[in-house]
């Protein structure tokens, strides 16, 4: 008899201790999601991180992660997928480098969570705090910056799509890489205006090369989703060609603050159903018009991939801004704007007017 209570108690304990390690793997997997970042840390130089959720957990140098893990001998390194040093090749190298990126993660978080782990510090640091880093735009140097004009039906009183911008093609530019910059950095005036325009953008990041891509087939070129701001300084004084337009209006240094982080497509589980809004310091926009979702976009991500690979070759790490929901949010000197995405975090920068050195202002042309 007191063998078999004792057999039954080992039993429990196993099924105890099983039911433990189950419910570990449970909430582990019920992780915040997933995010990809380009930080650095002084004169670091960009570098490629990682963390989960918007900000609540620490940032994962991934390779010196990686490193960490080699000296752990850690089981998770095994057949892993080859990690690029930036995240424009990591974006080109594909889903398998997305996944094994993915995989170091949660493995030094583990480690770490074991006791096992003891940070490095200095230039071979793992973990950093949030507030500890520079945020860089997740892309640092993308080929494209596609700005959408015009992309939002409007909703009207009965809470139906209205007939705002119902029109037979999607309406694009481009804006200079030159003018992205990252989370919590500045949005610089330089005295242009007083007064910005904020306008919250969910932005697409093309995963490969796509040219004469049909709309059917486009979501396979797609790698993930990231917040972009595409400011504009409506009042700036430009040539009376119409061809100047956006491109400079909206193609200003510092005017396209991009992140704070990619967001893989597969964690995105419908992209044509997020919240879209802005806060402008610590209030939320209360829009006239509630249209601040992407189920309101006029055009699909998949037929704005189309429409764009069949007049332009999309290259990797391109990105495509869907357009702002209508009206859009003035902001100005002095104030904080942030873009809320359901799903894809915060996007948060600080605007200024500050001189840039040896800035002059072009002289306008006395016209008769």
């Amino acid at each position: 008899m007191v063998k078999r209570n004792v057999a039954r108690t080992v039993a429990l304990m196993a099924v105890t201790a099983l039911a433990g390690l189950a419910w570990a793997d449970s909430a582990f997997a019920q992780a915040p999601t997933f995010r990809l970042l380009t930080f650095e840390v002084g004169a670091s130089g960009p570098r490629l991180g990682t963390t989960r959720g918007s900000g609540e957990q620490e940032v994962v140098d991934v390779h010196n992660a990686i490193l960490a893990l080699i000296k752990a001998n850690a089981p998770e390194l095994k057949g892993l997928a080859p990690i690029p040093p930036d995240m424009r090749s990591l974006v080109e190298a594909g889903a398998p480098s997305a996944a094994a990126a993915r995989t170091v993660h949660d493995a030094i978080t583990r480690l770490k969570a074991s006791g096992r782990f003891t940070d490095a510090g200095g230039s071979q640091r793992v973990f950093y705090p949030e507030r500890g880093i520079k945020y860089l735009p997740p892309i640092p140097n993308p080929s494209k910056v596609y700005g959408a004009a015009g992309a939002y039906l409007r909703k009207n009183a009965d809470g139906t799509p209205g007939t705002y911008d119902k029109v037979e093609y999607p309406s694009f530019f481009l804006k200079p890489p030159s003018s992205l910059t990252g989370h919590e950095s500045e949005i610089n005036l330089d005295g242009l205006s007083t007064r910005g325009v904020h306008e919250p953008e969910m932005a697409v990041i093309i995963g490969k090369t796509a040219k004469d891509v049909p709309a059917a087939q486009a979501m396979d070129y797609v790698f993930g989703y990231t917040i972009l701001n595409d400011v504009s300084a409506r009042d700036l004084p430009q040539g009376k060609h119409a061809s100047q337009g956006s491109t400079m209006s909206k193609g200003l240094d510092t005017f396209s603050p991009v992140g704070p982080y990619i967001t893989l497509k597969e964690d995105v589980p419908d992209p044509h159903k997020l919240e879209v809004y802005a806060v402008i310091d610590g209030v939320r926009h209360k829009w006239p018009v509630p249209n601040g979702n992407t189920s309101f976009l006029t055009f699909t991500i998949a037929e704005a991939v189309a429409y764009l690979s069949e007049r332009h070759t999309l290259l990797p790490g391109d990105i495509i801004s869907t357009g702002v929901p209508q009206p859009t949010v003035t902001f100005q000197e002095g104030q904080t704007a942030e873009i809320v995405i359901e799903g894809l975090g915060t996007l948060r920068n600080r605007v200024v007017s500050k001189p840039v050195a040896g800035h002059t202002k072009f002289p306008a042309r006395k016209v008769q």
